[in-house]
């Protein structure tokens, strides 16, 4: 189903941001145009025929008036000065100012009716047919609204936003008018929808909240010190970090949950994000609920958002949601969605949403062991010193992996590597594995297996930090001439998620069991060599 929204409800009256910069190549020449109108406005006859001649306008049907009295002075323009009037743009219009005009005669505009309760609509109905400066065909203007809609040109037949122009290039004293067949109706944006849709109360709600209101402290104060006044800034979380959706600029496709859609999905994924209390100096700051909520919220609307203009998503082999996400022949997101046409991309409204767990929350988890993230990571008894795997015969993950060196040469000091564990989710199954690089890698004679123990660190369902709980390893030794993805825990769950980098708290540790004269003896290696820390969720 397709709606195009030609239809002039209540529109968002409180947009977040404007654009503080318009992209446009043409930039400068519509400046030197602006130059050669003022100077034929103030009667600079030397430029006249240059002007005209140049964009072909006949010169002696150059009107003495301004924009607005030339209007007045065609019957046929009655309704349009009148609608000028109402919504408060008549006076701008008689301004010195070059301005263009996409007027409407009273046969258009035969149904209007000047309604204060619709002063609003109308205003920004009226807004998409004026802009600043002379504009010419072709070329992308921008309207009084905000609106960005195309001038077109095909030989003598001229379009504004798709409507044709009956009497194009109608010059008066302080800019130009054009003639329109029909009306350009306003349309809405994806941010303007969101806010009026009446089926998207829990998606609305959600997002406006994100909005904060900050103190600008360098914009507050001068070069020197000195206050100027309290200045504010606005930023959004979805906004700022899934796609600016209200910028007529920002081109982009969206997946809107209904409220239905938004109730079924967080049932569904909220339990994966059951969280502990966040205390500092002993008080709550954060209870477990309120995270397990955010969390959720923020997980059902980070795959929403394209950069694609998708007018057929059955069309694309892949798509890659703003959230980093990407959806391979991602046609099923969209089936028996509603689908809008607005001003700056498509929004498919839909009462269920389809996104494989396994794509948008459920993902594999992935620890490279050569990173230390914000230097958790811990050794004892050795020193971890990361190689390439490039030019061996084998490939590690990201290329990387560690290896075990300067090693203690008694067995009565353990040897272990302790690697924080980020994102892991509570009430999933996961599948744990470690994968390793075999020591032929580095050192291309030496063909030994390694032996080990692995140990779990998490919180249990009580709150309480369990560290060092060894896991019962079937099979601990891996192969001694190829990469080994070992299984150190089967359908393993936890009872809280982690999603905090800077407070991880799993961990696997991985110790060398094997002893000194076991490799001495060629039987096992102690230079263990690790690639990464893998968990794959189990999807039933």
């Amino acid at each position: 189903m397709i709606v195009n929204l030609y239809s002039m409800k209540p529109f968002y009256k409180n947009i977040l941001s404007t654009m503080n910069t318009i992209i446009n190549n043409k930039r400068n020449s519509i400046f030197l145009l602006t130059s050669f109108l003022i100077m034929l406005l103030t009667g600079v006859s030397s430029c006249n025929d240059d002007y005209d001649d140049h964009y072909s306008f006949d010169g002696s049907k150059r009107s003495e008036l301004n924009l607005l009295d030339y209007m007045k002075s065609r019957s046929d323009l009655n309704k349009f000065v009148q609608l000028l009037e109402f919504t408060g743009y008549s006076d701008t219009l008689t301004l010195s100012r070059t301005f263009t005009v996409f007027a409407l005669t009273n046969d258009v505009l035969k149904d209007l009716v000047l309604d204060e309760s619709n002063k609003e609509n109308l205003k920004l109905f009226t807004a998409n047919h004026l802009t600043s400066d002379a504009q010419t065909f072709p070329r992308t203007i921008k309207a009084f609204n905000g609106k960005y809609i195309v001038l077109s040109r095909w030989g003598d037949v001229y379009t504004y936003g798709g409507v044709t122009v009956t009497e194009p290039n109608l010059l008066a004293k302080n800019g130009i008018i054009h003639i329109m067949e029909s009306p350009v109706f306003y349309t809405r944006n994806i941010w303007e929808f969101i806010q009026q849709q009446e089926s998207l109360d829990s998606l609305r709600n959600y997002i406006n909240s994100l909005t904060e209101r900050v103190f600008d402290s360098k914009k507050s104060f001068d070069e020197d010190g000195v206050f100027i006044d309290s200045v504010f800034t606005e930023s959004n979380l979805f906004l700022d970090n899934l796609g600016p959706v209200y910028s007529e600029l920002f081109y982009s496709s969206a997946i809107l949950p209904t409220n239905a859609a938004w109730r079924e999905t967080y049932d569904k994924i909220s339990p994966f994000y059951q969280s502990l209390d966040i205390k500092e100096d002993g008080e709550i700051v954060a209870t477990g609920a309120e995270l397990q909520e955010a969390q959720t919220k923020l997980s059902i609307v980070k795959d929403c958002i394209f950069r694609n203009l998708l007018s057929n998503p059955v069309e694309n082999d892949s798509i890659i949601s703003t959230g980093g996400t990407v959806f391979k022949t991602p046609g099923y997101l969209f089936e028996n969605s509603t689908r809008y046409a607005l001003s700056n991309g498509y929004a498919y409204v839909t009462d269920q949403m389809k996104n494989k767990l396994e794509d948008s929350w459920l993902k594999v988890l992935t620890t490279e062991a050569e990173n230390n993230t914000n230097s958790l990571r811990t050794e004892q008894n050795c020193e971890l010193i990361p190689y390439r795997t490039s030019g061996s015969e084998f490939k590690a993950s990201n290329n990387y992996y560690v290896r075990f060196e300067k090693l203690p040469t008694t067995d009565y000091s353990a040897v272990s590597a302790k690697f924080p564990i980020a994102n892991t989710l509570a009430n999933v199954k996961y599948n744990i594995y470690c994968v390793f690089v075999p020591t032929n890698a580095r050192d291309l004679q030496v063909t030994k297996p390694y032996k080990l123990k692995f140990y779990l660190s998490y919180i249990d369902a009580d709150g309480n930090q369990k560290k060092d709980v060894a896991l019962p390893v079937g099979n601990p030794i891996t192969e001694p001439d190829k990469i080994t993805k070992m299984l150190v825990a089967e359908n393993y769950q936890f009872s809280y998620c982690d999603l905090t980098a800077s407070e991880i708290n799993v961990f696997l540790k991985v110790e060398n069991a094997a002893t000194v004269r076991e490799e001495r003896n060629d039987i096992y290696s102690r230079n263990v060599c690790i690639d990464c820390i893998i968990l794959e969720p189990v999807i039933e």
